[in-house]
Formats: structure tokens, sequence, C-alpha cells
């Protein structure tokens, strides 16, 4: 019988153990590269605290349920746009029957639905029976827009009579 002979293989060609090394020390250092990165822009973007005081929120949710009660009986409801150059926020606001609201003092708050970098508080002025408007600033961009308007009874200034949350959306 006659062995045939593996054909020769050039030394440096071959896959050799610490070839098989440094492929599995390469790719864990790969794998924790980017665990480390992605960890570190999820603790730097995100510090976890949704609100300040949700201990004491919480308490009170019974008294939040009540007020949301009563606003509904109200039948109260508004529209919320962006008008004009430059751009102001409208808020109608409108009750039972359609009818506009006048004589109420309205705050807004206006922001972006992922960050609180371009949040701002807004005091409408009552340009019309039931329509409100406050400039917004040359700092509104184009996309999606969060706007939490309350309104207040002129005489008392201490709980809102009515609160809505809009989103809108701003062309480019």
């Amino acid at each position: 019988m006659s062995e045939t002979a593996a054909p020769a293989v050039p030394r440096g060609r071959r896959l050799q153990g610490r070839h098989v090394f440094m492929i599995l020390v390469g790719f864990f250092a790969t794998i924790v590269v980017v665990d480390g990165f992605m960890i570190y822009q999820a603790v730097a973007t995100f510090g976890g605290l949704e609100t300040n005081d949700a201990y004491r929120k919480g308490l009170h949710y019974n008294d939040r349920i009540e007020r949301q009660v009563a606003q509904s009986a109200n039948g109260w409801s508004d529209t919320v746009s962006v008008v004009g150059t430059p751009a102001k926020l409208r808020v109608v606001l409108h009750g039972r029957d359609n009818e506009t609201v006048a004589g109420q003092a309205l705050r807004a708050r206006v922001g972006r639905p992922a960050t609180n970098r371009y949040d701002m508080n807004l005091e409408l002025v009552e340009t019309a029976p039931g329509l409100y408007e406050a400039p917004l600033g040359d700092e509104m961009a184009g996309g999606a827009w969060i706007v939490d308007v309350s309104a207040f009874n002129a005489s008392t200034d201490n709980d809102p009579a009515y609160q809505a949350r809009s989103r809108i959306w701003i062309g480019q």
C-alpha cells in the first residue's frame, strides 16, 4: 500500500492556536467595547428620574382623578395650533355647547416629546373672547411638539379649571 502525502501548506498560512486565540480575544473585546459604549449612552442620556416628587404625587393621585372627573363634567375642549410668522401659539377654548370660554388665564408648556431641552413656559393673552395667543420665539423648528395647556379662573389662581395635552406638528 502506498501512502499519499498531504499537500504541503506553507508554514505562515496555517491556522494555528495563537490565531484562534487572537480571533477569540478580538471578538470578545469588540463585544465589551460596544456594550460599554451602549451602557455609557444609556446612563448619560437618562438619569432614571422621571419626576422629583413621585411619592407626593402618588399620595395625591385620587385628588387628581377627582379634578379630571370635575373637568369632564365642565365639557370644555380646546383647539391648539401654531399660526403666523413669527410663530404664535393659538388656543381656542370651547365650552359644552361649542361656545368660546372667555376670561380665563391660560398657561402653556411647549416642548419636544423626547427631550426637555427646548421646553418653554408661556402665558397666553386673550386676544378675542375664548381665543388665547402667545409668541413662540425663533427656536420652534419643524417637527413634533407637545403642548400642555392649563386654564385658570382669573379670580382664583390656584387650581386649574381645565388641563389638556396636545401633540402638534409644525411643518418645515
